[in-house]
C-alpha cells in the first residue's frame, strides 16, 4: 500500500504584524496527531488574542 506523507504549518492573516509571529510555527512539520495538536491549540491561541480567523493550519503533500 502506498502511503502519502503530508505536512503542516501554521499560518496567519496580514493582519498579524512580523513582530507579533513565531517564525518557528511556521515551519513545515510532518502531520503526526501530536503536531496537529500543538498547532491546532497554537492556531485557537492566536484566533482568540488577534480574532477569529486569523491563524489556520496549512497542509501540504510532502
Amino acid at each position: 500500500m502506498l502511503r502519502v506523507l503530508y505536512e503542516i504549518r501554521l499560518r496567519w492573516s496580514d493582519k498579524i504584524s512580523p513582530e507579533e509571529r513565531d517564525p518557528g510555527l511556521g515551519l513545515w512539520v510532518p502531520d503526526t496527531p501530536h503536531n496537529r495538536d500543538k498547532l491546532s491549540h497554537a492556531a485557537a491561541r492566536g484566533d482568540r488574542i488577534f480574532g477569529d480567523e486569523t491563524h489556520w493550519i496549512e497542509k501540504r503533500q510532502a
